[in-house]
């Protein structure tokens, strides 16, 4: 069951350093990086003042900074002064502030605080604290009653109230002349511990069953504190504002342990951690007892119940491992059982990062193959023999195998010890198989063609599975002779009248509009045109990663007619977190793609951060805060301790080579991201590779739109 402490999804990830926002349809609307920001620490000020007067003095000073910026640090006894931090999307802010402030002698003072470039989301902290008990004392006047006693306690024989509670070992004290009659000078005392405040004097006698058990005197102890649950909470909450506003607070189902417990969220990391130091804090409302506060890092992943189930013996042999970390781990479904999410949730970062490396690999699965080579045929891109035979292995095995047919590979989800078993029987059923596969790559004018009707035509000239038809790559797959082969190039190329196809009605109800096969594992639009789960999900990471154009998934049905554009929660509904995660991935690379004079990555072999272009020449290189390189956001080459203009001098030599061999070869830089192109043949319009620019050969104009 889904919690309800999970909130909604606002669309920010981090992406290659940077922190992304996207829209209601997955195109990126801002990107942020830590160079963007400058933060200062401002001091000297009156502990009594407030975010708007700060905000007046800055504007006074030329420094516009929104009150929802500055956030007034509570003080501690570790830091008794007033401190204030202050975030600007002004790379020199902080220091310009410094300046300003030791210019005019101010009584202010700013420091440059140092921006966590770390990755991840942790604004959630988990609250506690005891409940309200009192302690009650039992006395005997003999030895082993009092400790038969204290023993049934101990072991639950005897609950006050439904609760266990621990009891101590009897203590022998002695007893005034005259008390309890002068009948015995001896008494031995058991406490009852953590009693509940709604326990009375008769409750204790009630749960004391046995009549030789019952004890001389019952002395009721004071409450550990008098304030109600929710006064309590409300108290703590008032006290949690002070570091930052609440998103959320969640008080935890009655339980019965000694705590209270609440989950709490902030509208931000920092306002999380400093709410940390309330932890072990002594409250007055709670007579002196400590508030626990903990910050807490979740991951969630989502992936197909078919593959958790045969996933879960797999994961179950983690857990363990994870509850010795202090990891929780929990599993809920979707309201139709189609999707399990997986949750990771504790205090130690690292910790939980690498569950979540050790979760996202046994959920990842692995690819079948056959001497590293991965197993495939082309008889799989249509739901034929071959097709099912695959699909009973997977119930003969109890395992999921995934047909992937846009990667053409095969991947398993199981236990595995059964991983071998499953390569080979495919292997023998490859082996059994006789048909050839041959493929056709559809230029724009043969695609429409095939779309629009044509691929009916192919099915009932060549039979209906011989041909597969994939909309996202763009090809005809012959899963028959070479003779087919040959009337399906025919067909393509004679491009036949479209109505003989239209007498054949739309596409089937139920199957797929990417390879126009029965859907596997179906998935349902809200325009209701039905996909196979992996064909859906690749047209939504085909679009996404479009570079010449912003973001648009568009559905595929009605042979490509249908004008429904899929929303981002659609999208995240119907698939698995790691894929919708891949198509945010592919959406914010494609912008960068398209944005080269914003936007470059690290020069630095393997490293994936981004970083902001700039044209002046005369800026310092910045250091890459994944590889901690410094590089030249001018130029975009490491080039310390050299000026631009005296590295581009000493590489001037092999830079004329290469420009000379560019030119013999017809070769250009495409004028808006410098990548090469060649021309080969075609008109004189051209589409960069890379970052989707739209080109003219002749002149290496560059224009917004398509034109011819």
């Amino acid at each position: 069951m889904n919690s309800a402490h999970d909130l909604e999804d606002d669309l920010t990830r981090h992406i290659a350093g940077a922190s992304v926002v996207f829209n209601t349809i997955g195109q990126v609307i801002k990107v942020c990086l830590p160079s963007d920001f400058s933060v200062a620490c401002i001091t000297g000020f009156e502990p009594e003042t407030t975010p708007e007067t700060l905000a007046n003095i800055l504007k006074a000073l030329g420094f516009d900074a929104p009150v929802e910026r500055i956030k007034i640090l509570a003080s501690t006894g570790q830091t008794p002064e007033a401190k204030a931090l202050v975030k600007l999307e002004d790379p020199l802010f902080s220091s310009k502030l410094s300046r300003v402030l030791q210019a005019t002698s101010s009584y202010l003072c700013a420091t440059t605080v140092p921006i966590n470039r770390a990755a991840t989301n942790c604004r959630k902290v988990y609250i506690s604290w005891y409940k309200s008990s009192r302690s009650v004392w039992l006395n005997f006047g003999n030895a082993d009653v009092a400790k038969r006693v204290s023993e049934k306690f101990n072991s639950a024989n005897y609950k006050v109230l439904g609760q266990h509670l621990i009891a101590s070992e009897p203590k022998y004290s002695p007893t005034p002349s005259g008390v309890y009659g002068g009948r015995n000078p001896k008494a031995w005392t058991v406490v009852l511990n953590n009693v509940s405040p709604q326990a009375k004097k008769n409750d204790i006698e009630k749960a004391i069953l046995a009549l030789p058990d019952k004890p001389r005197h019952i002395e009721m102890g004071h409450m550990s504190y008098e304030a109600s649950e929710a006064e309590v909470s409300v108290d703590i909450r008032l006290k949690l504002e002070e570091y930052g506003s609440l998103e959320a607070f969640f008080l935890a189902p009655f339980s019965s342990g000694k705590r209270i417990k609440a989950s709490v969220w902030f509208h931000d990391e920092a306002e999380a951690r400093s709410a940390c130091h309330l932890n072990n804090k002594p409250l007055s409302i709670l007579n002196g007892g400590n508030l626990t506060v903990a910050l807490v890092r979740s991951v969630k992943i989502k992936v197909l119940s078919a593959i958790y189930s045969t996933l879960e013996s797999t994961i179950g042999q983690k857990i363990s491992q994870w509850k010795e970390k202090h990891i929780i781990f929990k599993v809920y479904q979707d309201s139709e059982s189609r999707f399990t999410t997986m949750k990771l949730e504790g205090g130690d970062t690292v910790a939980v990062g690498t569950a979540r490396e050790q979760l996202q690999k046994i959920t990842n699965g692995e690819i079948l193959t056959n001497t590293d080579e991965p197993l495939w045929i082309p008889s799989l891109n249509s739901h034929g023999s071959v097709f099912q035979a695959v699909k009973a292995l997977e119930k003969e095995l109890s395992v999921v195998i995934i047909v992937d047919k846009v990667k053409r590979q095969l991947r398993f989800y199981g236990p595995p010890e059964k991983l071998g078993t499953a390569a080979r029987k495919v292997k023998d059923i490859f082996k059994n198989t006789q048909s050839t596969g041959y493929e056709i790559e559809l230029s724009m004018e043969q695609f429409d063609w095939v779309l629009k009707g044509g691929f009916k035509i192919m099915q009932q000239t060549l039979g209906y599975g011989t041909p597969a038809f994939n909309v996202v790559t763009r090809r005809v797959n012959i899963n028959g002779t070479e003779q087919q082969y040959r009337s399906a190039l025919a067909l393509i190329n004679r491009k036949d009248d479209l109505r003989t196809a239209e007498q054949a009605g739309l596409a089937l109800q139920g199957h797929c509009p990417i390879c126009f096969c029965e859907a596997e594992n179906p998935v349902i639009t809200s325009c209701e045109h039905t996909y196979c789960l992996e064909c859906f999900e690749e047209n939504c990471k085909a679009a996404a990663s479009a570079a010449g154009s912003e973001t648009e998934i568009k559905c595929q049905g009605d042979e490509g007619g249908c004008l429904s554009i899929f929303g981002m929660e659609e999208v995240r509904a119907l698939l698995s977190s790691s894929a919708f995660e891949n198509i945010l991935e592919a959406s914010f690379e494609a912008h960068v793609k398209r944005n080269p004079m914003s936007f470059h990555y690290c020069p630095t072999p393997n490293c994936d951060y981004i970083y902001r272009c700039s044209t002046a020449s005369n800026l310092q290189p910045t250091t890459c805060s994944k590889c901690l390189e410094p590089v030249c956001t001018t130029c975009h080459a490491s080039h310390a301790p050299y000026t631009c203009a005296e590295y581009k001098d000493i590489a001037s030599g092999g830079q004329e080579a290469l420009e000379k061999l560019k030119k013999e070869l017809n070769i250009k830089d495409c004028p808006k991201c410098s990548t090469p192109m060649e021309k080969t043949e075609g008109c004189n319009h051209m589409t960069c590779g890379y970052c989707g620019a739209h080109i003219c050969w002749v002149c290496m104009a560059v224009f917004k739109a398509p034109r011819p």
